[in-house]
């Protein structure tokens, strides 16, 4: 009774770790499809992207960028209230993702992002699945 007793406790306490576990793994987009966002596909990205500026707000709220993703391919930066400006290239993706490189900071290299629509807002998730910023609006072409 004593090993039956404990063997029980053991599965038990093993089942609350691991659930408690996977709780606390849940990423920032996992949540965000879980209370209802939704994925956009490659055509639904290229549609809201390409030929428009956005305004992209960081995680923190901090910091604001006006972003032009070209109908060539081309990125066009500006920071809202301040005097950085850059240029890059993005892709939009076959697996549902788009994919940006600014000159300088990514060295050449392509950082995929997912896109959601949550509550109405358009956000960029990083691979680990982290929030990489929010849109507050879109604007038909270079508007900066």
């Amino acid at each position: 009774m004593t090993l039956k007793r404990t063997l029980i406790g053991t599965l038990a306490f093993a089942a609350l770790a691991a659930s408690s576990f996977g709780a606390a793994a849940e990423t920032a987009k996992e949540k965000a499809l879980g209370a209802g966002a939704r994925q956009l596909t490659s055509d639904q990205i290229a549609e809201r992207f390409i030929g428009t500026t956005g305004t992209w707000v960081s995680p923190s709220g901090t910091k604001k960028v006006r972003i032009y993703y070209g109908r060539n391919n081309d990125l066009h930066g500006k920071l809202v209230g301040g005097n950085w400006s850059g240029t890059g290239y993005y892709g939009v993706a076959n697996d549902d993702s788009i994919c940006i490189s600014w000159a300088g900071k990514d060295k050449g290299r392509l950082r995929c992002l997912e896109v959601l629509i949550d509550d109405g807002v358009v956000k960029k998730f990083n691979v680990d699945g982290s929030l990489n910023g929010s849109y507050e609006k879109f604007e038909m072409g270079k508007a900066f």
